[in-house]
């Protein structure tokens, strides 16, 4: 809960207390629930998206490398080809 201790959370919920009053209290902290529930969904999603955007790039040139080293293992292994004749 942040830096919040437990004195700082009492008088939170004691001034939430007397400004709302006890009937209008549970209302407002399901309503509270709520919106940091929405909020943490939201940035959750927003942290996944930016994720995925970053690693994209990141495993299209590993993919690139991978596809050129396959290519330069091949030609490697190719026999060379035979010198032409010579005309002697």
């Amino acid at each position: 809960m942040g830096n919040l201790g437990w004195a700082e959370v009492a008088v939170i919920v004691v001034v939430a207390l007397v400004v709302l009053g006890p009937d209008k209290l549970p209302g407002a902290a399901r309503q509270i629930g709520n919106v940091i529930r929405q909020f943490r969904r939201i940035s959750t999603g927003f942290q996944q998206e930016l994720q995925n955007a970053l690693d994209e790039p990141i495993e299209a040139e590993a993919r690139r490398r991978g596809e050129l080293a396959v290519e330069q293992s091949k030609s490697a292994n190719k026999p060379a080809p035979d010198p032409p004749p010579s005309s002697q």
